[in-house]
């Protein structure tokens, strides 16, 4: 387990409030940490999310939630369109075609929409 200097751990993923299978994938309800480690350096002014991070929590939960073996190869229509800021409660929307080795992600919330896309991923299991 990774920790900061003071020994606290540090905060690498968005805490999980629900979760919600659905056919080809799961919703996971979010809450972004105040603490995130991910803020530090990434902008002066204010704390935000880095588009890194949202495309890693995304293949993670994948690969937690939905079984999802196969190695990285590409993403396509990626937008990061709203910025994610500490405190925010959304849904995360996960959906994988085996058939295409695709996976689709949406963060959103009732009202806004801050960043979807698809990733693939190789034929090849890892």
């Amino acid at each position: 387990m990774h920790s900061t200097q003071t020994g606290s751990p540090l905060i690498l993923f968005p805490e999980i409030l629900g979760e919600k299978l659905e056919a080809e994938g799961i919703i996971l309800a979010l809450s972004i940490p105040e603490g995130l480690a991910y803020f530090t350096g990434h902008f002066d002014e204010v704390s935000v999310v880095p588009g890194v991070t949202q495309i890693q929590w995304a293949v993670h939960f994948a690969r937690q939630y939905l079984a999802l073996k196969r190695i990285f190869s590409h993403m396509e229509v990626v937008k990061f369109k709203e910025l994610l800021l500490p405190g925010q409660r959304l849904n995360l929307s996960l959906c994988y075609q085996e058939a295409g080795c695709k996976l689709s992600f949406c963060y959103r919330s009732e009202t806004t929409e801050f960043s979807s896309g698809r990733i693939y991923f190789h034929d090849d299991p890892i």
